[in-house]
């Protein structure tokens, strides 16, 4: 795109800042010192060897950071795992994006992501679940805003931003996103509007979604949601009449404690309409931090790098 995010842009302030520490600094006599790199190495190595001879290796454990760069943190894991030797290892995003990770898992098998920012500028509707991107995610914005030809709904209990940008702007009531898309999956189904051929040769499970959603009709989810049925309706006919729909959510679905049965409706109605694995195309979970992608690709306590499980 040729553009920096205002987060980059303003890194200078930082790094030029009079606040700044520039050199390490080791607690002589109960205050901070500076102190040499190389007393600092000794230092540091010299207390993991001593917690470890005795405490044991499991005694340490490290946590990374979003911020990394994608190599750094694979680096980093090396060094906890093999240099260290302990498996107490983890990134702050899992936090954030354990619902996401977890939604992919078990719908998809892997968290290995199925869409791409230049999906946006693919897409003809682009459904933006919980998102604020106008206000923390403006490179995705960039992106979205060069696609001429698409149509933007935001489903969100918040006024925002976002939502000015958006063709309709749906208010749902907090905490019913789980609600939406089960119903949505129920029109689908009920008006016939699946992708039969994407379904025999792709999916498993359809039976069993199918009885599962029949707890969420229209007029139920509407109570649920606020949503009336109209728009519900509306909703469905305008995911399955587009040829390239993508959805995006971030910490709005991540962070409830139906997080990762949100992620999974999600990628369901997706899975039901065979708008994924196509350019402009797939659910595509937004992350909270610069990296929390890369701290997933590189593994940590629950994965091996490349989206490996350590087990099967």
């Amino acid at each position: 795109m040729g553009t920096l995010c205002p987060k980059g842009l303003s890194e200078h302030q930082m790094i030029n800042s009079k606040d700044r520490i520039l050199t390490p600094l080791i607690k002589k006599d109960g205050k901070l010192e500076a102190a040499s790199w190389d007393e600092t190495f000794t230092k540091v190595s010299s207390e993991f060897k001593r917690i470890a001879k005795e405490h044991g290796e499991k005694a340490v454990a490290v946590i990374g950071t979003g911020q990394l760069l994608t190599e750094e943190f694979y680096t980093l894991g090396k060094f906890v795992q093999l240099g260290l030797k302990t498996n107490n290892f983890d990134g702050n995003t899992t936090l954030c994006m354990a619902s996401a990770v977890m939604g992919y898992k078990q719908s998809l098998g892997s968290d290995g992501p199925v869409s791409s920012y230049e999906d946006f500028t693919h897409a003809d509707t682009i459904f933006l679940i919980g998102a604020n991107i106008a206000d923390n995610h403006p490179i995705i914005t960039l992106h979205i805003n060069k696609n001429p030809n698409k149509k933007v709904i935001v489903i969100d209990p918040r006024a925002s931003k976002t939502s000015q940008m958006a063709d309709l702007f749906v208010p749902i009531k907090p905490r019913t996103d789980l609600a939406l898309y089960n119903g949505l999956a129920y029109i689908v189904m009920e008006q016939g509007w699946e992708d039969e051929g994407y379904i025999l040769a792709n999916v498993n499970g359809y039976k069993e979604l199918k009885r599962h959603v029949q707890d969420y009709p229209p007029q139920e989810v509407a109570n649920i949601t606020g949503i009336d049925v109209k728009t519900l309706y509306a909703l469905a006919r305008e995911f399955v009449s587009s040829d390239a729909v993508i959805s995006a959510w971030t910490m709005g679905v991540n962070q409830s404690f139906m997080g990762t049965d949100t992620v999974s409706a999600i990628i369901n109605l997706h899975l039901l309409t065979g708008h994924i694995g196509r350019e402009g195309t797939g659910p595509f979970s937004i992350t909270g931090q610069c990296n929390a992608m890369g701290t997933r690709e590189t593994g940590f306590t629950s994965s091996l790098p490349g989206y490996r499980n350590f087990w099967g």
